[in-house]
């Protein structure tokens, strides 16, 4: 019985002094370092890494809600993220490839308080991992996909067998 009993007592501290060590760690380094030191996926999907910031960060504004919106923008839909915004001026909200074409590109990166998204008075902002993921996905063609949930699930081919 006292064999059980250390060694459960030696796996638990061993547990337990692992977690610490992984709790530290992550005490130790703030989100904005953290999330920007991820590595950028080869290929940005938008149901995956677009929407949830989208989501999170933009809907408030620019989501369905009709009286919450601002400067008619629906970032929500695609007709709405990829509209003209000013045809006076040329503006689009998201041009896929181009990044200098891009309104969102020059919003989130903006110094200007009056300019920059979100707004400073939302309290909510972009990590540059955020930003970094935004700008790929434009220029690899700003692909826009509908839920998920209406994806039909494709049959992946089977690896040859030596």
């Amino acid at each position: 019985m006292t064999i059980i009993a250390n060694f459960c007592r030696t796996l638990t501290y061993s547990l337990l002094g692992t977690l610490c060590l992984s709790f530290a760690a992550c005490q130790s380094t703030s989100n904005e370092d953290a999330s920007s030191n991820k590595k950028l996926p080869k290929k940005v999907d938008f149901n995956f890494h677009i929407k949830p910031i989208l989501s999170d960060r933009c809907f408030t504004c620019h989501g369905p809600d009709e009286n919450a919106r601002k400067a008619d923008l629906r970032l929500d839909i695609e007709e709405g993220a990829f509209a003209l915004l000013d045809s006076a001026e040329n503006r689009y909200a998201i041009v896929p490839g181009s990044l200098r074409k891009s309104e969102l590109v020059h919003r989130v990166n903006s110094k200007d308080q009056e300019l920059v998204m979100p707004p400073p008075e939302s309290n909510l902002n972009l990590s540059k991992y955020e930003i970094a993921l935004l700008e790929k996905w434009i220029e690899q063609g700003a692909e826009w996909k509908t839920h998920w949930s209406f994806i039909a699930p494709e049959k992946p081919t089977l690896p040859e067998i030596c």
